[in-house]
């Protein structure tokens, strides 16, 4: 079991892990956190162990530009300040309980860990390798030092390895699997009749100018022409470095001799094999006879018995094999060579090397253009990231123009089409960032430059307002037909309602559902028996039908329900409810069980770690209600 978490540990559910949290981290400035600043008032404690205000404010900061994000507003409401507050607070009390918890108990990360990790991460590989230059690009993005990056790999591997190992030793009993299957796979019998809002739009429904005038005063900010700006910009790009940059034919041949790796072709095999299939459960002894016996079946192959493996014809490198191939397979070097078995998931196998077509280097004359690409973007991404951060210095401390980073950057300024915050233009402003840094307080209100903006990976920009024409409300007479056809959808809309709550009725004091279809004239759809997960009607009905009680078997009473659909309302009817089974798929059986086992080790951790809290002596020394 140890071994097990070891190498999950090592493998690719912490590479997702770690691929997530570090970049989450650095993308939104966690520098703070790891660092600290000349700012180090504390404003809690866990343990004795002290967390500082800058800390606190770098977490604070994530979490509010997500919400903006996420909400596509940079004006957070007050409430949500508080309760961004608070869960920055309690985010950096968890990581470090966690932490403490970790060391606490002898967990450990080595150096070979973190390497790995870090050399693995697909965010820093180019052509499948690690890439230095890569890696500073990136980190010349989010101000953090090689050290700092490292930490928060090793924190984030030293929390992580108690959570898999709670995760992965946890079980599933087998009623415990019985029964989610039962709920997950249950069956309804379901039937519908819908009443279109559209069958209650008639001349009946009337309107008066008194009405509509009241409904026009009440959401007169329905009815404005939406606030635009254009703005100039300041466009760094690596792209446009690239173009400015001259290399000699000297440093070229030197940059290849260097990295003469990437301008190989790798070694190449032609392979048949042959798979001794293993049956599910089979236990250790089993598995090492038939170990045993591929061993022998090997040595015949080699004494002269004819191998008839399959594949052949497709020529492959190592990194196309899965990785407990690839060891066998580079140990084959010459045709006709077999491999030793190797154990699978899916059985012992042998390998035969059909044919071999060993490395070979590409002339620099073949691959110059591609070395003058490479080495030009290696300076010019390295050139990037110095400018950027003058980019970012300059613009900062002038922030009332933009001439002075354009100076200073030898850039042009530029200008954007007026544009809203929901809609750009066929400009820059068609990108969100810029919309959202455009519409920000502290460039609209204050009239400063933005920060830099981070466009892609290869692009930064700041901005400041050109031009603003505020928001303005539409006259009355020009919104009116609008309004009344508002007012009219919702009186449609709540006759739909009033009339699908009646029908309801009927049906739960025994009006039977022919009766309804005489006297209503709405069909019903009857679906028979679905799944939870059907798509044979409108979701808001699915929903509505599996959380309906089950019907009353001794009066066979079906439950009904009403509910508002995209056309109007329906009226939902359940018949009959029938338990979920897995039958004879055993796949299915033990993907369920995998599910149990992990939702049971998600919960075991969720304790250990209000355990670890609990005991924890934690000492806060802010008000995450004060603005």
């Amino acid at each position: 079991m140890l071994q097990s978490i070891r190498d999950r540990t090592q493998g690719w559910i912490a590479g997702v892990i770690i691929s997530l949290v570090i970049l989450s981290f650095a993308l939104w400035g966690i520098h703070s956190y790891l660092v600290g600043g000349a700012n180090t008032s504390v404003i809690a404690k866990v343990n004795g162990v002290e967390i500082t205000k800058t800390q606190y404010a770098a977490a604070y900061e994530r979490l509010r530009r997500q919400m903006q994000v996420n909400m596509g507003s940079s004006a957070l409401p007050p409430s949500v300040e508080s309760e961004l507050k608070q869960r920055a607070l309690q985010a950096l009390v968890n990581m470090q309980v966690l932490e403490q918890g970790s060391t606490s108990q002898n967990f450990r990360v080595s150096s070979h860990q973190i390497d790995n990790f870090l050399e693995s991460m697909p965010e820093f590989q180019v052509n499948g390798q690690f890439s230095l230059a890569r890696f500073q690009q990136l980190l010349a993005t989010t101000l953090l030092s090689a050290g700092d990056f490292l930490n928060l790999i090793k924190t984030t591997l030293l929390i992580d390895q108690p959570r898999l190992g709670i995760i992965f030793s946890a079980f599933a009993l087998p009623n415990e699997v019985d029964n989610t299957i039962a709920l997950v796979n249950q069956e309804r019998d379901v039937a519908y009749l819908t009443l279109p809002q559209a069958s209650f739009l008639n001349a009946s429904i009337v309107v008066s100018d008194d009405e509509a005038k009241a409904y026009y005063d009440q959401h007169i900010n329905d009815f404005k022409t939406p606030e635009q700006v254009s703005v100039e910009y300041l466009e760094l790009s690596v792209k446009d470095i690239m173009a400015s940059f001259k290399i000699s034919d000297e440093a070229l041949k030197t940059f290849y001799n260097e990295n003469i790796n990437s301008y190989t072709q790798p070694m190449q095999w032609n392979l048949e094999s042959i798979v001794i299939p293993l049956a599910p459960g089979t236990t250790e002894e089993d598995a090492k006879k038939a170990m045993a016996k591929a061993v022998e079946q090997r040595q015949k192959y080699l004494n002269g018995e004819k191998f008839t493996g399959v594949g052949g014809g497709k020529v492959i490198t190592l990194n196309q094999l899965p990785s407990e191939l690839q060891k066998p397979v580079s140990n084959l070097t010459k045709a006709d060579q077999i491999s030793d078995p190797v154990r699978t998931e899916k059985g012992i196998i042998l390998i035969k090397a059909v044919a071999i077509k060993d490395a070979q280097v590409q002339p620099y004359a073949q691959v110059v253009d591609k070395v003058k690409e490479a080495l030009t973007r290696q300076q010019a991404e390295e050139k990037y990231a110095e400018l950027r951060e003058k980019l970012a210095n300059v613009s900062y401390e002038s922030p009332e123009s933009l001439q002075a980073a354009a100076k200073a950057l030898n850039l042009n300024v530029k200008t954007t089409d007026l544009f809203t915050q929901e809609k750009g233009t066929a400009d820059v402003s068609a990108n969100k960032k810029i919309r959202d840094a455009a519409f920000s307080g502290d460039v609209l209100n204050s009239q400063n430059n933005s920060d830099v903006i981070q466009i892609n990976p290869d692009t930064a920009i700041v901005l400041r307002i050109k031009s603003h024409i505020a928001a303005a409300a539409l006259s009355f007479a020009a919104v009116k037909n609008q309004i009344v056809d508002i007012i009219k959808a919702k009186k449609a809309e709540d006759q739909s309602a009033q009339v699908a709550n009646e029908i309801k009725q009927k049906l739960q004091n025994g009006g039977s559902p022919e009766q309804i279809e005489q006297q209503y004239h709405y069909a019903w759809n009857k679906l028979g028996y679905i799944g939870r997960y059907s798509t044979k009607v409108d979701s808001a009905i699915l929903y509505t039908a599996f959380r309906l009680p089950r019907p009353d078997k001794a009066n066979q009473q079906p439950s009904f329900a009403t509910v508002k659909i995209p056309s109007g309302y329906a009226v939902v009817a359940l018949r009959a409810v029938r338990n979920g089974t897995a039958g004879k798929n055993n796949e299915q059986y033990e993907v369920f069980a995998d599910q149990v086992q992990t939702s049971e080790g998600t919960l075991e951790y969720k304790l250990y770690e209000t355990s670890l809290t609990n005991n924890a002596k934690i000492v806060s020394y802010v008000d995450t209600q004060a603005k």
